[in-house]
């Protein structure tokens, strides 16, 4: 594999959004698995890549594209939404990826799209919504409805820390406030997901009203259907309830759609960070798909 591509796909006004591009070496018509970092929508950046997924561009021979997007709530998530249409678009337009790099590397309509949280949320949104869709999305311990009774109940710290103060991320919760696509490590917008799990916010920090069920992801899998999906989630997860996956996992096998899943016992949110951990069987999964 050669070092990563940074390559931006968006430009809203003075605000550019990247991505990060993985190539195995020699790529010739490889896949393309399109991941997007968790955080809520609210925090995080597209470099905090799994080791498993690094493995994976040399081990399936796939190009992995790690991508960045605008975050909560100084834009909600229809905009969050369009910035991942964008990206798919960009990736599979001619006039897009394609510029950058040698045109026969990528396949780009062999699309899987993946994510972790609220990655794997997009990656639901984008089976639900793009058309055409993906041809396999793999969600990681997704969030699926933020209206859900997760979301809506105050949670402890999911690392058992104490209440996130206010004043700690005041500036961050401006809606009106700088339009950002990722954070640092060490940036107080760190604490953002914290906050909104004892403060019971996300759809009011995603722009999502009351009786408006367009990002509720069970609630739309009979409309609109989804493509074949590999879902993983911890039983034990502290910072999204696994009842969000086995919800919308429950729909696709009622529907007899294509699901397989893997509900892990006792392991909890970021499980995969652990380089143990290599997911076999979702990237099998993928290839058998894409």
């Amino acid at each position: 594999m050669t070092a990563p591509t940074t390559i931006v796909y968006k430009t809203v006004g003075d605000v550019e959004i990247p991505f990060d591009l993985y190539l195995p070496k020699d790529a010739k018509n490889v896949p393309v698995l399109l991941w997007f970092h968790g955080g809520g929508l609210l925090q995080s950046k597209r470099t905090n890549v799994s080791p498993h997924m690094v493995k994976a561009v040399d081990k399936y021979k796939i190009a992995v594209i790690s991508a960045d997007y605008r975050l909560a709530p100084q834009v909600g998530v229809a905009d969050i939404f369009e910035d991942v249409q964008d990206c798919i678009t960009f990736i599979r337009h001619p006039d897009g990826l394609l510029k950058y790099i040698d045109s026969t590397a990528i396949d780009a309509q062999r699309m899987a799209v993946c994510g972790s949280s609220a990655g794997g949320y997009l990656a639901f949104l984008a089976g639900l919504y793009v058309e055409p869709k993906p041809k396999v999305i793999l969600p990681i311990y997704p969030i699926t409805d933020p209206l859900g009774t997760f979301f809506t109940t105050s949670q402890p710290h999911p690392l058992g820390g104490g209440r996130t103060d206010h004043a700690t991320v005041e500036s961050f919760l401006d809606p009106n406030g700088e339009v950002v696509t990722s954070n640092e490590k060490n940036s107080d917008r760190e604490q953002m997901y914290f906050y909104m799990m004892q403060e019971a916010n996300l759809a009011e920090l995603l722009r999502i009203k009351p009786g408006d069920d367009t990002y509720r992801i069970a609630k739309q899998i009979y409309r609109r259907r989804l493509p074949p999906a590999y879902c993983i989630h911890g039983d034990a997860d502290r910072a999204v309830g696994v009842e969000q996956c086995d919800e919308v996992v429950g729909i696709m096998y009622g529907l007899n759609m294509d699901v397989k899943y893997e509900r892990l016992h006792g392991l909890d949110h970021l499980f995969d960070r652990d380089a143990a951990f290599e997911l076999e069987r979702m990237y099998e999964y993928m290839m058998k798909h894409v």
